[in-house]
C-alpha cells in the first residue's frame, strides 16, 4: 500500500500544484481511485515537482542576496 504524500500543508500555487505535497489538482482528485503503481508514479512526480519548486525559491533568495 502506497501512503499519501500529503503533509497537511495544503495550498495551491499559481500552477495548480499543492505547495505541501507537490501533487497537481488532478492527482489530488484521483488519488483514492489509483492503484499502487499509479500512486507510486504520482509520489515520484510530486517529489520531483517539490524539488523544482524549492530550487526556484532558493534561486529567488540568492538573487535577492546579490542585490
Amino acid at each position: 500500500m502506497i501512503e499519501s504524500p500529503c503533509t497537511r500543508h495544503c495550498g495551491l500555487n499559481a500552477d495548480g500544484i499543492c505547495v505541501g505535497c507537490g501533487r497537481t489538482v488532478r492527482e489530488l482528485r484521483i488519488w483514492s481511485n489509483c492503484n499502487d503503481e499509479e500512486k507510486q508514479k504520482i509520489v515520484s512526480e510530486s517529489h520531483y515537482r517539490l524539488g523544482r519548486m524549492q530550487d526556484v525559491r532558493n534561486k529567488g533568495v540568492h538573487q535577492d542576496d546579490e542585490n
